[in-house]
């Protein structure tokens, strides 16, 4: 028999169900009624030991809520950091502290220049023994206002109204060396408008002396003067009245700050009125502007020749010309675009692209 069903698995013989009557041949098959009973009957008592049981410990109600409360403080904490905002992010301000940056120390760095060009070439030119004294012109301010030195100042502003004696070279000096010392600072890092004004003040004092002779008569002097009085309100004002007592009062609280619009606009109106007078008065002013014929030769009698002036004056007359027409676009009609207001993103390229035209052909 056994031979038989091994027989059977290995050469895929009848069905199952031959075999297991095979297997259980000589044996009683329990009947239909017997095996339900032993079926269900054993599912009955499962259900009748299920619930003879005890029930299993249940926590207590505190401990459960602790633990519901952590749970869902947890996936609110897990959501909090993965949750997306559905609100437009805001547009960020614009900023100028780089601007202020920039001018404050290229205006530091003309102080700078101006006061050791000064220490060098005012007792040579304007000292007790130079070629016009400015002690003679001072004096003669003092009589003027010999009542009242503040009245003096305000109507001739220069330090010498309150130096008892008479304008000595040492002052001149030491006016430049001050001025010297404070602009390098300024040029070094310093953000401070009480450095602006001392140093407007020191250059002030200078040019005022300098009215009686035919020196310091050139109007970049004047624009410098213009340049560093504005760069006074680039600085943050003191914070000497708002309860922070002397903060703020010798250099910036934050130099990274901004400055204001108005500020700025002043400084765009500033290029653009010194731009356009410079213009208008090549083309109102000779007939070799009007004819194109000035470059012919300009760089060799322009007062400060640059070092490619020896270059340019032996150039073609016709790119001389055209150089005549290049200063035109650029003075009078280009400047225009730093006065663009920055309304849109083309709006402040064009004004950044009249701003770049102004520092190349400077």
């Amino acid at each position: 028999m056994a031979l038989h069903r091994r027989r059977h698995r290995q050469h895929g013989g009848p069905d199952s169900s031959i075999v297991r009557e095979e297997k259980h041949d000589g044996e009683q098959q329990p009947s239909s009624d017997e095996s339900k009973q032993r079926k269900y009957g054993s599912s009955s008592s499962a259900v009748v030991s299920t619930m003879n049981a005890s029930p299993p410990p249940q926590p207590p109600q505190c401990a459960k809520q602790t633990s519901s409360t952590t749970a869902t403080s947890s996936l609110i904490d897990a959501a909090s950091k993965h949750e997306v905002s559905t609100t437009p992010p805001s547009k960020s301000t614009q900023s100028f502290h780089v601007t202020k940056f920039v001018i404050l120390r290229l205006v530091g760095f003309v102080y700078l220049i101006a006061f050791v060009g000064a220490y060098h070439q005012n007792r040579g030119l304007m000292g007790s023994n130079g070629l016009v004294p400015a002690r003679q012109y001072m004096d003669q301010l003092k009589q003027t206002f010999d009542d009242s030195p503040v009245q003096g100042f305000l109507s001739h502003p220069t330090l010498y109204w309150f130096i008892d004696s008479s304008l000595e070279d040492w002052h001149l000096d030491a006016t430049a060396l001050i001025g010297s010392i404070l602009s390098l600072v300024v040029v070094l890092g310093l953000d401070s408008w009480l450095a602006m004004v001392l140093l407007w003040i020191l250059d002030f004092s200078i040019v005022t002396v300098a009215e009686g002779t035919s020196f310091y008569a050139y109007g970049w002097e004047s624009q410098l003067l213009e340049t560093g009085f504005l760069s006074i309100w680039l600085c943050d004002l003191p914070t000497l009245f708002r309860g922070d007592g002397m903060k703020g009062v010798f250099r910036d609280m934050t130099p990274s700050s901004s400055p204001s619009l108005p500020v700025l606009w002043l400084f765009r109106w500033l290029c653009a009125r010194i731009s356009i007078g410079a213009g208008l008065i090549k083309l109102r002013g000779g007939e070799c502007w009007q004819k194109k014929t000035c470059l012919y030769y300009h760089f060799e009698t322009q007062p400060i020749p640059s070092p490619m002036s020896f270059i340019f004056h032996f150039l073609p007359k016709g790119v001389l010309r055209r150089a005549v027409d290049l200063d035109y676009f650029v003075q009078l009609y280009s400047i225009w675009m730093v006065l663009v207001p920055g309304f849109n993103w083309y709006m402040k390229n064009l004004r950044r692209l009249g701003g770049f035209i102004q520092v190349s052909f400077s």
